[in-house]
């Protein structure tokens, strides 16, 4: 998944006037967090639109649909549709839940890994 394909998916999904460069740095605020509180990495470097518009994101498929969810809960967030927010977040916020349970399932740390 790229920050392009996340942004177009998400607008088949739910059209709203924000621009792609706004959605681009929600994208990368995200991976941020995923890079930091999930994958535990030392530091991420922010990404750039449009520069950085085919850039694979962290989240592989099948749960790389974070990021439609993603921009559609932010836009509602932005356009103060509350309700469509909140059902919105609760659908990101599933996804999110399913993404970080299965990169710690099967992501073990090394300082974490058993030897016989």
């Amino acid at each position: 998944m790229t920050i392009n394909k996340a942004i177009e998916r998400a607008m088949r999904l739910h059209p709203d006037t924000f621009t792609d460069e706004q959605k681009s740095e929600w994208i990368s605020e995200l991976d941020g967090k995923i890079a930091l509180e999930t994958m535990h990495l030392p530091q991420f470097k922010k990404y750039e639109f449009p520069d950085s518009g085919e850039t694979e994101l962290l989240a592989k498929a099948p749960y790389d649909n974070i990021y439609e969810l993603y921009i559609i809960a932010m836009g509602d967030f932005h356009s103060g549709e509350t309700a469509s927010y909140a059902v919105s977040a609760a659908m990101f916020m599933r996804a999110y839940e399913e993404f970080r349970k299965n990169y710690i399932r099967t992501h073990i740390p090394p300082q974490c890994e058993i030897r016989i």
